[in-house]
């Protein structure tokens, strides 16, 4: 079973707890832990705005964009997504950006003569799993769209889209089926580890008591 860092989190005070200690101890405690990812992954990005979106005079599906991007002043990109238009706030990898999902340092470079100085980014290009996008998501076929107010020139692109977190995938024993959720989980990390679980949401019951019956009749 999958379960987010963060979301874990939430229930329990995992302060004193990274990610990888976690996994060592739900580990030592019997609890296989499969493996552990990053939810996404990508060094020197920055929110931008395209300004300006044109047409490759030399390609039928290219885009030459200049896109603000803060502090790091407005660059020359070439972009090949369907959705890239002026106006639209995006993730923009710069020269010098990792992106492990890509296997692939971002470099400037010529294409089709003309200067790219970065890329902007899909979701699925930082790593997020393709199974975890909502529907008719952007990033699916295209850029990621973000959201008007998103602030352009910031860097920390990562934390302020929700996206720094870890993925545990924990093989929940047959005989622990009280693990198989999160409060669950962070009740059992709770009691391993000695930490504090936080206030566990309460939910109104809106379902009557009595059942009504009804025969169905020809």
């Amino acid at each position: 079973m999958l379960f987010s860092y963060k979301t874990l989190s939430r229930f329990v005070d995992l302060s004193s707890l990274t990610p990888s200690s976690l996994r060592e101890r739900l580990s030592f405690a019997g609890f296989e832990v499969e493996g552990m990812k990053k939810l996404a992954q990508g060094s020197k990005l920055v929110i931008g705005k395209i300004l300006t979106c044109e047409k490759h005079p030399d390609s039928d599906h290219l885009h030459l964009l200049t896109v603000d991007c803060g502090q790091e002043g407005i660059l020359d990109i070439v972009c090949g997504a369907k959705n890239a238009r002026k106006g639209l706030k995006v993730i923009v990898a710069l020269e010098g950006c990792v992106l492990p999902a890509l296997g692939e340092t971002i470099k400037k470079g010529m294409i089709r003569g003309k200067e790219s100085n970065g890329m902007c980014c899909s979701l699925l290009e930082l790593g997020v799993d393709k199974e975890s996008l909502r529907e008719g998501s952007p990033s699916l076929d295209g850029i990621e769209e973000l959201s008007e107010d998103a602030p352009v020139g910031e860097t920390d692109v990562l934390s302020y889209l929700n996206l720094d977190d870890d993925i545990l995938d924990i093989n929940v024993l047959p005989n622990r089926p009280d693990c198989l959720s999160y409060i669950g989980m962070a009740r059992e990390i709770s009691s391993l580890c000695s930490l504090p679980l936080r206030e566990i949401p309460k939910f109104d019951k809106k379902f009557s008591d009595h059942l009504v019956m009804k025969t169905l009749t020809e």
